[in-house]
């Protein structure tokens, strides 16, 4: 558990963990620049609430995008496992 008068992380923070994430073409991609920029507007203070919540639609959308373009994650159950296993000693 974080301390109490810990920070919360940036909006920013949270983009460059989601960005790590993905392909490296992709974390470098025009799209994920767009999603920092609208990250780092939505940090500054001097930004109103009104441009906020325009920009956290964009970047929700951005992400969006960006995880649509991401292939797809393999994922092996126990079967599979058992099937390459099986494959290897052949």
């Amino acid at each position: 558990m974080a301390p109490r008068n810990a920070k919360p992380p940036s909006t920013v923070e949270g983009v460059e963990s989601d960005l790590k994430a993905l392909p490296s073409h992709l974390a470098r991609s025009a799209l994920a620049a767009a999603a920092l920029s609208l990250a780092r507007e939505m940090d500054a203070s001097e930004t109103s609430a009104t441009a906020k919540a325009a920009c956290s639609r964009s970047l929700v959308q951005v992400q969006r995008e960006l995880r649509a373009l991401a292939p797809a994650r393999e994922e092996v159950d126990a079967l599979d496992e058992l099937t390459a296993r099986r494959e290897a000693r052949r």
